[in-house]
């Protein structure tokens, strides 16, 4: 760690521990007001330390649940979409979000959720709900993780090494990097060439990741609300005008079929500017959705436009510089 790196951990856990920190941002929200409002993402929360399927670690995570708890008013992506409406966002107020529907949010992060009394939104890839399969980037991890060969070509690349667990990560973030970049059906038929190649016919069942719809239910119980997040998990802009419609569409009607509620908020798969485009736009609203969240950072305010929320937020893992980061990114969005 750098000279500069540690002064700044030493000038958080100062602020944090001082109690300053809180007075410095009370102090800003009541300049500030509370027009606006961060949301924050989490995927994965388990402790299987595993660097091919990346998760956040329980510990780590009651830790920032018990910060937030403590300083800041939680409310689900939808109620403070609807307060902003209204103009009435409390100070201090944000929202927490889990993509994908993996099952350890049940297992590991709803009890720590519950124990603090903090609603959630999950966003549900609902072909997979229910399912022993798995999403398709978390696919490609899995055969790399567990792959023979020591070596992989895939066209349009550079051959890549895979003789130690540093290359295959670095292979792996380079062939996600490739397969996004092509269009949907040229990233599915090169994801299905490459694990088969990869496989070998040795493949191994993982254990199961997602959630069933049962379970579903139970983060209902405990304070979840429930958004779609697609059927299947492609970036909609690689798709065409009538396959994006049935993705979104269909992770609608899937949702409101088998829960009985219609979800009122819709994630973006990847999210980004280059992802989001007035057509997708157009169609998630044309769904029924009332506001969806992307993954551009920044406060949501009267101006954000409803369809295309920014979330985002800080992600040390010392807690002081967490809470200092997540602080100044609830006032300015930064």
């Amino acid at each position: 760690m750098s000279t500069k790196s540690v002064m700044m951990e030493l000038t958080a856990t100062v602020l944090y521990r001082s109690g300053l920190l809180e007075a410095l941002h009370s102090g800003a929200a009541l300049l500030r007001g509370g027009a606006g409002f961060p949301i924050l993402t989490f995927h994965r929360v388990n402790d299987d330390d595993d660097p091919f399927m990346p998760a956040m670690a329980t510990r780590l995570f009651a830790a920032r649940i018990e910060h937030i708890a403590r300083h800041y008013t939680v409310l689900t992506v939808e109620e403070l979409v609807a307060r902003l409406r209204e103009g009435r966002v409390p100070r201090k107020a944000l929202a927490l979000s889990f993509d994908d529907g993996y099952r350890d949010n049940l297992t590991h992060a709803a009890p720590i959720l519950a124990r603090c009394g903090l609603p959630a939104t999950i966003f549900l890839t609902t072909g997979y709900v229910g399912t022993p399969d798995v999403l398709w980037f978390d696919r490609l991890a899995l055969a790399l993780k567990k792959t023979r060969r020591a070596r992989v070509q895939v066209p349009g690349m550079a051959a890549m090494e895979l003789s130690s667990v540093p290359e295959r990560l670095r292979a792996l973030q380079a062939t996600l990097r490739h397969f996004k970049s092509l269009p949907d059906a040229g990233r599915r038929e090169g994801l299905d060439a490459l694990v088969e190649e990869l496989e070998e016919g040795q493949g191994e069942s993982p254990k199961r990741l997602m959630l069933s719809w049962e379970e579903v239910g139970v983060l209902r119980g405990l304070g979840f609300a429930v958004g779609a997040h697609t059927v299947s998990h492609p970036i909609l802009s690689r798709l065409s005008r009538e396959e994006a419609w049935r993705e979104i569409h269909g992770s609608r009607i899937a949702i409101e079929r088998i829960l009985g509620i219609r979800p009122r908020v819709f994630a973006y798969p990847n999210g980004g500017p280059e992802d989001v485009t007035p057509t997708t736009v157009s169609l998630v609203t044309e769904a029924g959705f009332e506001c969806a969240v992307t993954t551009r950072r920044g406060l949501n305010t009267p101006t954000t436009p409803l369809m295309e929320l920014r979330r985002g937020g800080p992600w040390e893992r010392h807690l002081p510089m967490f809470a200092v980061k997540l602080a100044r990114y609830q006032q300015t969005g930064a």
